[in-house]
């Protein structure tokens, strides 16, 4: 889809009242969503990456109270980390609300079919759903044993993803740890390949501001951003891995002073994995 077209359509929704914006890009969102099966096998890759990279840094997700941030629209990962690596619960937090009852009925069937046990057609009790939840308004980061997001930090607010590391830091227990992966580059490539991964570098902020909605914000923090508050934050990088641009990828000419000064691996890291502890 033309990224123009697809955000024209987000800035006529931002200017519907909110409940009627928010249902009708639910209900598209709802359209263009992947079948079980290949949303599930989607989310298997990144799952799987966590699971490896945690056995490898001597973590295990075994016995832990996970918080997963962004839960999207199938619960994947909370029934990955309890069925299959043994969690004791996962709390699950959206500020939207994309669980439906008809989608969870079917994904449990998919699942059960596919790992041999028996669920019913809701959520199980070990998974806690917090739809429309700030997980900053939450007290569930008290006690925290591993905090996980999938794609989701490029789309918070740097205020908001300071805070949230913040408490983080205040409230993981000696042998936790937290996992990310972050997708930093520009969203609106991954429907319209005419655009380049970093095209959104070469605009100002507010030049951005004006171009992207509340459905489709970006922080487009780099790297560096994400080190630099993690460290301020009082955490160890105990693991860090990410994919730099091919030679080939289109990298726009103009970077916007904001950014210029970083190197072309700062500015084009994506697919980035990264464990935080405290020590």
């Amino acid at each position: 889809m033309n990224h123009r077209l697809k955000t024209l359509a987000f800035k006529i929704l931002e200017r519907l009242p909110r409940k009627v914006g928010d249902s009708l890009y639910h209900q598209f969102q709802n359209v263009v969503a992947k079948p079980v099966a290949l949303e599930y096998a989607s989310q298997l890759d990144t799952i799987n990456r966590f699971i490896q990279v945690a056995k490898d840094q001597g973590l295990t997700f075994e016995r832990k109270r996970i918080i997963e941030i962004g839960s999207g629209w199938l619960p994947v990962l909370p029934y990955e980390f309890l069925f299959n690596h043994r969690a004791q619960e996962v709390l699950t937090f959206d500020i939207s609300a994309h669980y439906q009852a008809r989608n969870i009925k079917a994904f449990n069937r998919f699942f059960s079919s596919r790992h041999k046990i028996l669920l019913g057609d809701v959520l199980p009790a070990s998974v806690r759903y917090f739809p429309h939840t700030n997980v900053l308004d939450n007290r569930s980061l008290r006690s925290l044993d591993v905090l996980v997001t999938r794609n989701v930090l490029e789309h918070v607010r740097p205020t908001d993803l300071l805070a949230i590391h913040q408490q983080a830091f205040s409230y993981l227990k000696k042998d936790g740890f937290i996992i990310h992966q972050i997708s930093p580059s520009d969203h609106r490539a991954y429907s319209d390949r005419n655009l380049s991964l970093w095209d959104f570098l070469q605009y100002s902020q507010s030049e951005w501001d004006r171009i992207q909605t509340r459905f489709d914000y970006h922080n487009r923090w780099r790297l560096p951003h994400y080190l630099e508050m993690f460290k301020n934050c009082g955490f160890t990088v105990r693991y860090l891995s990410y994919k730099t641009a091919r030679p080939g990828q289109k990298i726009p000419k103009k970077i916007h002073e904001d950014f210029a000064r970083l190197s072309e691996e700062d500015l084009t890291a994506g697919n980035i994995i990264v464990v935080l502890i405290k020590e």
